[in-house]
């Protein structure tokens, strides 16, 4: 092998990458995304974001390791793929591989040199990506992101580079060169980056239940071939916090290390496979098998005798004819012989199995508690637009290049081009059989949708939904996609730069979603905005989904006529292209293609119009920001009356997502100090609204939706006024600005409606949060340690409890439901009217409305979607357990009735209201029940548990309050799942909430529970998660009964106001109640007051047989913080079985310890049986980090 000659081929091929647009558009795109991306918008989550906290930088080694793995795997495969599968192809078309070959050119000389221009080629792509990262970071850096900007070390952009980029480039590189040499067909190249790419996207980077084996999750890292999983799992995961990532290195294992040589390996023996074949068949005869010699000899053998008896012929037999055929005729005959042709190639093949395997594993994400869902057919059909979108434009995409470029690879161009059919025909045939090629993928899909929905044995399979979603939502973007390559391949007649604008146009529409610039107007793949319910399919934003989809049909025929117009029949000819390019030739060629512009112009104007005058729109982000502007100052803390009674008559008509409301607030001043006004928020789509005070027309002052009430003379100490209002309006007016869900709306398949918000009835009050967005957003206030000490304003709804009488009309096939009991329900003329009363007073009301069924239990009951009966029963037993058992451990239920609404999918919450819980279909109806967690079950008691924590007892505003609402319904959640469901069960619900705190904790933003307030990242999982375990190992302490006692005392003292309670206030009462006031104080201290969280860790262990029995000895290790007992175990086989049962052949062994931070204690751990593994805290009574990890197999 000449060194010269190999670097000769390197420099030709080097050039001729380098002369193509597609690698310089790469380029382009990946400097622009740099620049972009130099605001932070793609960095670590970690450290904390508030001002002055500190944060991530992006300029770290952990930072820039976590984008490189993304992009380069990402956006670089399909441009590797495109050149260095078809290196060879493209010369078999130039016809020089055999002018190549003649010469004394080597075939290694030749495979080496091509791969060695390939890999020069985007190393250097990778390199001016780097230069364009620390540009942009270090020498122009973004003015505003001086926080998560860190000092300049080449070490953090080479390592993560060397690391994740070179072996990623190298594997594809060397594989799809191998594939395109062997295969000879340019559409196989694309197979193996667009199942890598989408296997990654979807699969290894997103799916890691915490059920899953380590040992399973190891291997899936080290076959990962981005690497970027590796990074997520052992270093991004569990936050280790920000001065670690800031500062540290990345601390690469043996086996990751070994994966990507791994990689690079796999690429170079991919190359030396096809050097060594086309070594073996270049030259010189090549080796065939005995069976297949045989079968051509007797094929050319009965060749040879039909051409021997055929004879001669006349010409008229072939039938030939002068005339054209028709425009139908030749589509026809094209489609025909394309899809002939496309049928034969193994790439389709080769890709239905990538979907049935992309499918599977999309349906096995899981809810809420890490549960999967239960697949209905809308279910499946939506959550697999996003997969089949990229999917299938991507293939059509190649498809559609690469049979428009066949003709002149095969030399066939000239003929064709000379023939009588159309362009437009020969455009529309390939089309046609592009498109069946997509409709084969679509009934793959639909086969794997089939066995998925059947295989539960729940849920009937229906093509409706299939047939809604693909064929009006999906077929669109398949058309407009595929009429845009192949217009953009008729303008350039070339093939490097269609696909080169092809990915570009997926890659910036990715860029604009990530960022969350996005707008219907330009989301033609419908990226991320298709939900379904089987309430009510597309019922949310359905005018912007039919008009995204008219836009996108005529942009097709707008691009099919650009397509036809420019249809390269003959070669290009410079001197008539530039006469084209004057005046008056341009504007007639112009004026010709108006026609087709005309609908998606009208269709994408009035789309833009739709989304600005919506709530997200350029008016409704006005309105709220005058709103907030406007009033902040003057009535952020202004006093407020108490609601003494709620009179509402509320009319709804779910197919016009109208209401009417006339009603009346109770009002009195139970102050001090006169009131002299008072204001009240409405919402922006209350139309007509009419005031009246004390039955009088009244006009109070509108500043912008705070309507600010001032009675004559004042509201003084002691005095009531009755205000009353009436208006209409449409909920939600409007669409989104890129789809998504909505917590509230009034819909046909329902209604969800709160007195949180002014969706229907005025908040008393200024709502802070009303225009605020990311360019006048304030820090929360600070409060002094003792700021609980005295009265405490209520977190939610008013200071004082009221009385409720609501009436709702509405359709007769519907029913309402809001708090109290329902005292009337009669239908007349077509019009059901439901009249609800509190039978006790409440802080709050909502109104759920839907067509339902009714199951009912023990003074419970469960409305739901008559098709969704599949988690009915687990929801009623937790109802009728949480009536039982909370109204035995806290306080008793004070109302007659608990009862649980249904709503469509179109957010994904449940709330509990007065005895009015509300449930997504998403969230617990179609929950798949494990039977290890019952998470039905275990969501249905979380949410009744708000019955005592947040109605009977509503918590104060300020750091700790929200807490003793989430933190305890999650702690009375688990003692429910023990009582009824077996300790076993009990325990693999702390685990899981347990996972979510590791996985979502920010520790440097963490504070001590006794501070927390919500407005920092990582707030939500220490309120609800690390709140139910903490409170759950205080229970241990403390000991049930002096616990429950604590918690009865708690509700008693503060249930009725007017100081509303924080987690100081529960501890003061739950100390009066400890058996050891010393250890209590120290558990506090250590768990309310500091943030602590053990991680445990074994090393040095052996298991040796001592006479009949066995002996563990180990090192146990705690590499996280606090001090705590722990129980260690010794263990023979799984506790639990798969149905959730106990496993009757497990067995352990224990003993106590009481280990610190940073402390290593040895253990031995004697055994009457042979054991298997060693754990920490066998009964899931420790909160830490990483449980799964601290096992060791023996």
């Amino acid at each position: 092998m000449s060194p010269q000659r190999l670097l000769a081929v390197a420099r030709l091929d080097l050039g001729q990458h380098l002369r193509r647009p597609m690698l310089w558009i790469l380029v382009l795109v990946l400097v622009v995304m740099s620049w972009g991306m130099s605001s932070g918008d793609m960095r670590i989550s970690s450290g904390d974001t508030s001002v002055g906290g500190e944060e991530a930088w992006i300029t770290s080694q952990f930072a820039n390791a976590y984008i490189l793995s993304i992009w380069v795997f990402t956006f670089y495969t399909f441009f590797i793929a495109i050149l260095a599968g078809m290196a060879v192809i493209r010369d078999d078309e130039l016809k020089v591989g055999e002018v190549l070959h003649a010469t004394p050119l080597s075939p290694g000389e030749y495979v080496w040199g091509k791969l060695v221009a390939v890999v020069a080629a985007f190393s250097g792509v990778l390199a001016v990506h780097l230069l364009a990262m620390i540009f942009f970071n270090h020498v122009v850096p973004n003015s505003k992101a001086a926080e998560i900007r860190g000092p300049f070390l080449l070490a953090n952009y080479l390592v993560p580079a060397l690391a994740f980029g070179v072996p990623a480039i190298l594997f594809v590189a060397g594989v799809c060169f191998a594939i395109g040499e062997r295969s000879r067909r340019p559409l196989l190249v694309f197979v193996l980056p667009l199942a890598a790419v989408v296997f990654s996207l979807f699969f290894f980077w997103n799916w890691s239940p915490s059920w899953l084996d380590p040992r399973l999750n190891r291997l899936i890292m080290l076959v990962d071939p981005a690497g970027f999983r590796w990074l997520q799992e052992i270093w991004l995961k569990v936050d280790r916090g920000v001065g670690f990532y800031n500062t540290g290195r990345i601390g690469f294992d043996l086996p990751f290390l070994a994966s990507r040589l791994g990689f690079c390996l796999i690429g170079l023996a991919a190359v030396a496979w096809s050097h060594a074949r086309l070594a073996a068949t270049l030259r010189g005869a090549v080796r065939v098998r005995p069976s297949r010699r045989k079968r051509e000899q007797e094929t050319r053998a009965a060749s040879e005798v039909r051409l021997a008896d055929a004879g001669p012929a006349p010409l008229a037999a072939l039938h030939m004819t002068t005339t054209p055929p028709g425009f139908l005729r030749g589509a026809l005959e094209v489609a025909r012989t394309d899809f002939r042709e496309l049928v034969s190639s193994p790439g389709l093949y080769l890709f239905a199995p990538i979907i049935l395997l992309q499918a599977f594993g999309n349906f096995v994400n899981t809810g809420a508690l890490e549960a999967p869902l239960l697949i209905t057919p809308g279910l499946a059909a939506a959550r697999l637009v996003n997969t089949l979108s990229l999917l299938v434009c991507l293939l059509l995409a190649f498809y559609t290049v690469e049979s428009l470029w066949r003709d002149r690879a095969s030399g066939l161009g000239s003929m064709i081009g000379s023939s009588p059919v159309r362009s437009g025909a020969i455009l529309l045939g390939r089309t046609l059989a592009n498109s069946l090629v997509g409709a084969v993928i679509l009934l793959v899909a639909l086969a794997a949708c089939l066995i998925i929905v059947v295989a539960q044995g729940k849920v009937t399979f229906s093509l409706f939904p299939f047939l809604i979603v693909w064929g009006a939502l999906l077929l669109p973007t398949f058309l407009v996609y595929t009429a845009f390559v192949a217009a953009v391949f008729s303008l350039t007649r070339s093939r490097y730069a269609t696909y080169a604008v092809a990915l570009t146009a997926f890659i910036v529409t990715g860029y604009f979603q990530f960022r969350n610039k996005m707008s219907w107007v330009g989301n033609w793949d419908l990226w991320g905005v298709v939900r379904w319910s089987d309430m009510g399919p597309l019922e949310l934003d359905r005018s912007a989904l039919v008009l995204s989809r008219v836009m996108a049909l005529g942009l097709a025929a707008l691009f099919v006529a650009i397509a036809v117009r420019f249809f390269p029949r003959t070669e290009q000819d410079p001197a008539l292209v530039l006469t084209r390019l004057q005046p008056r030739p341009l504007g007639r060629g112009l004026l010709r293609l108006l026609p087709f512009a005309l609908v998606p112009l009208v269709s994408g104007s009035a789309l833009y119009v739709l989304v600005d005058r919506g709530p997200q729109g350029g008016g409704g982000e006005k309105q709220g920001k005058d709103y907030w502007r406007q009033n902040l100052a003057t009535f952020k803390d202004a006093p407020l009356p108490d609601l003494e009674a709620v009179e509402l008559d509320l009319g709804l008509e779910p197919l016009r997502s109208s209401f009417a409301v006339t009603g009346s607030y109770r009002l009195a001043n139970r102050g001090e100090q006169t009131l002299a006004r008072f204001p009240l928020t409405t919402g922006p789509h209350f139309k007509e609204v009419a005031w009246t005070l004390d039955g009088r027309a009244y006009e109070p002052e509108n500043r912008t939706g705070l309507y600010v009430v001032a009675p004559p003379g004042g509201l003084l100490p002691g005095q009531a006024v009755t205000l009353g209002f009436s208006y209409h309006g449409r909920f939600p007016d409007g669409v989104s600005k890129n789809g998504g869900g909505s917590e509230e709306f009034i819909l046909p398949c329902g209604a969800v409606l709160t007195s949180f918000t002014p969706s229907f009835v005025p908040v008393l009050g200024f709502l802070e949060e009303i225009g605020v967005d990311e360019d006048n957003r304030y820090e929360p206030k600070v409060y002094a340690d003792d700021f609980w000490i005295g009265r405490t304003e209520p977190l939610f709804g008013g200071s004082s409890s009221f009385t409720t009488r609501v009436t709702v009309t509405l359709p007769e096939a519907y029913r309402a439901n809001s708090v109290g009991v329902l005292v009337r329900d009669e239908t007349r003329d077509g019009l059901r009217t439901v009249e609800w009363r509190s039978d006790q007073p409440v802080r709050f009301f909502n109104v759920v409305a839907g067509r339902w069924d009714v199951r009912r239990g023990d003074g419970t009951a469960v409305f739901y979607h008559p098709s969704h009966t599949y988690n009915i029963d687990e929801m009623l037993q937790a109802l009728d357990g949480a009536r039982r058992f909370y109204s035995e451990w806290f306080f008793p239920y004070p109302w007659q009735e608990l009862k649980l609404s249904e709503f469509a999918d179109y957010a994904r919450y449940a709330q509990g209201f007065p005895t009015n819980i509300t449930f997504s279909e998403g969230i617990g109806f179609l929950t798949k029940d494990d039977p290890r967690t019952n998470t039905a079950f275990a969501i249905a008691a979380h949410e009744s548990a708000h019955q005592w924590w947040g109605n009977i007892l509503t918590p104060g505003k300020g750091p700790g309050g929200n807490i003793v609402a989430e933190g305890l319904s999650h702690f009375s959640a688990a003692l429910l799942v023990e009582q009824l469901r077996g300790p076993l069960r009990s325990m693999e619900f702390r685990k899981r909430i347990e996972e979510s705190y590791a996985n979502t904790r920010r520790p440097d933003a963490e504070r001590p529970m006794v501070k927390v307030d919500g407005s920092k990242e990582g707030d939500r999982t220490v309120t609800y998660d690390k709140g139910g375990w903490v409170f759950w190992m205080l229970t241990d302490l403390m000991g049930r009964e002096r616990a429950l006692a604590g918690l009865q005392e708690f509700v008693s003292t503060y249930k009725d106001g007017p100081d509303f309670p924080v987690l100081q206030d529960l501890i003061a009462v739950m100390r009066r109640h400890a058996a050891d006031p010393a250890a209590f104080d120290a558990f506090v201290d250590q768990w309310f007051y500091t943030v602590v969280v053990p991680e445990f860790r074994f090393t040095e262990v052996e298991k040796v047989a001592v006479g009949d029995a066995w002996e563990v000895r180990a090192t146990i290790r705690n590499d996280g913080t606090g001090t705590v007992p722990l129980e260690v175990a010794a263990a023979r086989g799984d506790r639990m079985k798969k149905d959730g049962s106990e496993n009757p052949d497990y067995r352990d062994a224990r003993v106590g310890i009481t280990i610190g931070p940073g402390q290593e204690l040895p253990v031995t751990i004697r055994c009457d049986f042979e054991p298997d593994r060693l754990l920490p805290d066998p009964d899931a009574r420790v909160l830490q980090l990483e449980r799964a990890r601290s096992l060791r197999r023996l």
